[in-house]
């Protein structure tokens, strides 16, 4: 979940790099001195939540970003779209 504001560059390039990478996620656009949902200010912004961390500030978020954006480019090399046939049945992959 990507908290930011809705004119904030930084949020804005947060968001951005998170489609490049093709991950799910939500963005809330909270107004300035806005809480979170949670009720808690953080002490800067954007701030991301990735399971039961956060990130709050952009060296932070980014710094989580770029170890995401490597283990996901080293996950998706090793995977494969290709279908081997069943020789006995040409219908359905091995």
């Amino acid at each position: 979940m990507l908290y930011r504001h809705a004119n904030d560059p930084e949020g804005g390039a947060i968001e951005e790099q998170l489609r490049e990478l093709v991950l799910a996620h939500r963005v809330v656009r909270l107004a300035e001195g806005a809480a979170l949902p949670d009720g808690s200010i953080p002490a800067a912004w954007p701030v991301l939540e990735a399971g039961s961390q956060r990130y709050e500030g952009m060296p932070a978020v980014q710094a989580f970003l770029d170890e995401l954006a490597y283990e996901v480019t080293l996950n998706r090399q090793f995977q494969s779209d290709a279908c081997y046939l069943d020789p006995d049945d040409p219908t359905h992959c091995l």
